[in-house]
């Protein structure tokens, strides 16, 4: 038996391709409004729709199902869970009165269609009850309108969209009860909805003699389920496998579960449960999502994708909102297109990509709706437009206003290594010497305290890590003491084993611990909350503090260890972020894109010496 607090506390998803995903707990209680079997992307990647929440079976009898409501969990069925795993596909086993039960989930590459796979071992007669919805996943909300209409092998139930719940083996009996009061007790502890009825259109049900395979599939879409569905997926995945080294395999299958279709092109999912796929997030996530792991096809497939979207100089901060509102958004464009180049020595895409990436250069040099290259040569941003952009009552919680370390490092890099890309290919290149210029006036971000301010003009000597981002993304802006200097105060004031700190705790504006409400853990969101994905430029700015020393190398991957072999929240992948103070508790998305990526990309790095 899992204990229900250990089970409740790890999540797992799979995802489709397509911005579609299956999530639940490893006891398989749902515990966010997130969490469900089929949530469905009606525009891919966006335009989420949770319709499936559970399939809730009863052996004999007896319930494997969880449940929270007012005051009880209802039914326990974990205390018959004998065993999970989350690898190859989502696995429970139950064992009940001399009955075995195995349920396998997994979804369909490039369709909204999940399919559940059991194994009944015993004499038995097993009953399988779907409680469906049809909303926003966002939000809970009141009893969608739902139409059913009986179908052969099982059931189309008409919403907003259709789902087809059918099977290949157990009869189908129509019977809808509407349940009521169903807890999400992490959406509770959020501060938002956490309370919703779910519809039971019915059941599936089939008599087993010795031992019965069966499936039940959720679908937009009528289709055909059965044994060879799973053996693709597998065959899908064991490819995926291959991509990186033995120790990080478990992170193949989560790096691949960003990727997804968009129109006609790719694109990159910042996080599940609940983000689109946004063009900064994007930027830092393909190296290590899809260089690192040889996809150059896909990487040039989301490059012209947000290539394409570009306006007014500036990349799409958010592509599925369409908002123009981040200063490095393009800057790390640049620098994505610059290492696709460095992994694969393909001119020819850096020629196709030309134009984009002179626009970008001619706006920074003039204006664009966020920021300006002023008399010095260095970039000045408005408030809010860099990644730290939370933002409370209206107001952003960690401006940054004025000229800021990582985007003028970023700004300098974008132009010294598109000089030697237009040099290397024979493209026409207009900004001679401004590379220069920047280097120099990048000295006034030195502080005689010994690191990098955050900002200057106005200048902000906050202890915080965009300085050690500013190091690892440029090359040749400080020496290798002041790199190691750099390091050494973030050693000191911001390393944790799950990343760096956004402030230092000697800050009266630290704080330690990201929970709460939505307004209380956006004023944590960067004042002190730990991001995993930080860890990657600081081991690059450490690997290059330390010349890349074996003893250095081998230091930087047992800094890596506690994200490799985390065990709490998302199973096989990394989080959002962690709490700053100890015991540095996972918070935020279960799965975050740049997360693993950056972690993938330092290990790499951190073993080849690249």
């Amino acid at each position: 038996m899992i204990p229900y607090s250990d089970g409740i506390s790890r999540e797992w998803i799979v995802t489709n391709g397509i911005g579609g995903y299956a999530s639940s707990t490893s006891i398989g209680a749902n515990t966010r409004a997130y969490h469900g079997l089929l949530i469905a992307s009606l525009s891919p990647p966006v335009d989420r729709w949770l319709l499936l929440s559970s399939l809730d079976e009863t052996v004999n009898g007896i319930e494997l199902a969880n449940h929270q409501y007012p005051g009880v969990v209802h039914p326990r069925g974990f205390m018959y869970l004998e065993s999970f795993t989350a690898e190859p596909v989502p696995t429970y086993l139950y064992r009940a009165n001399g009955i075995e039960v195995v349920k396998q989930i997994f979804m369909v590459h490039g369709e909204n269609t999940t399919v559940v796979k059991y194994h009944i071992s015993g004499d038995s007669h097993i009953r399988i009850m779907p409680l469906v919805t049809s909303r926003c996943f966002h939000a809970v909300s009141g009893r969608p309108e739902i139409r059913q209409e009986i179908m052969e092998r099982g059931t189309l139930l008409r919403s907003r969209c259709n789902l087809h719940l059918f099977s290949d083996r157990a009869r189908y009996v129509r019977n809808e009860v509407w349940y009521h009061n169903f807890e999400y007790e992490i959406e509770r502890a959020r501060g938002l909805g956490w309370v919703e009825d779910l519809l039971c259109p019915g059941w599936f049900e089939a008599d087993v003699e010795n031992e019965l395979d069966l499936c039940i599939t959720a679908s937009t879409r009528m289709v055909d389920a059965d044994d060879s569905v799973l053996t693709d997926e597998l065959k899908r995945q064991s490819k995926l496998l291959s991509t990186l080294p033995e120790e990080m395999r478990s992170l193949a299958i989560a790096a691949d579960s960003f990727l997804v279709r968009r129109g006609s092109g790719m694109s990159i999912i910042a996080g599940y449960h609940w983000f689109d796929d946004w063009g900064r997030d994007a930027m830092i996530a393909l190296p290590g999502l899809l260089l690192c792991t040889g996809r150059f096809d896909d990487a040039r497939a989301v490059l012209r994708t947000f290539s394409e979207q570009m306006q007014d100089g500036l990349i799409p901060n958010d592509l599925g909102a369409g908002s123009y509102n981040t200063v490095d958004a393009s800057l790390l464009f640049i620098r994505a297109v610059c290492e696709y180049h460095r992994f694969s020595s393909d001119s020819s895409f850096i020629r196709e990509l030309w134009p984009t990436l002179m626009g970008i250069i001619e706006c920074y040099t003039t204006m664009t709706p966020v920021g300006y290259m002023d008399s010095d040569c260095l970039i000045s941003s408005s408030e809010g437009a860099t990644w730290m952009d939370a933002r409370v009552d209206g107001r952003c919680v960690t401006p940054r206003a004025g000229k800021c370390v990582e985007v003028n490092a970023l700004w300098y890099e974008a132009l010294r290594s598109l000089e030697e890309l237009s040099e290397a290919a024979g493209l026409e290149w207009r900004w001679h010497g401004l590379a220069e210029r920047v280097r120099r006036s990048f000295r006034r971000f030195w502080n005689p305290a010994g690191y990098l301010y955050d900002t200057i003009d106005p200048y902000d000597g906050s202890v915080r890590p965009n300085q050690v981002v500013a190091v690892a993304f440029s090359h040749g802006l400080l020496s290798l003491e002041r790199t190691r200097a750099v390091v050494r105060n973030a050693t000191e004031e911001l390393l944790t084993p799950y990343g760096l700190r956004t402030l230092s705790p000697r800050d009266p504006a630290y704080i330690g611990r990201y929970e709460g409400s939505p307004r209380e853990r956006d004023q944590a969101y960067h004042q002190g909350t730990v991001w995993p994905w930080l860890t990657g430029p600081y081991i690059t700015a450490y690997l290059r503090a330390s010349r890349y020393s074996k003893r250095s190398r081998m230091h930087a991957i047992s800094l890596l260890r506690p994200l490799l072999e985390e065990r709490r929240y998302g199973i096989g992948t990394i989080a959002e972020v962690y709490d700053g103070d100890p015991p540095h508790r996972p918070g935020g998305c279960i799965s975050q894109a740049w997360s693993v990526a950056e972690v993938i990309r330092a290990f790499l790095e951190a073993r080849d010496g690249i």
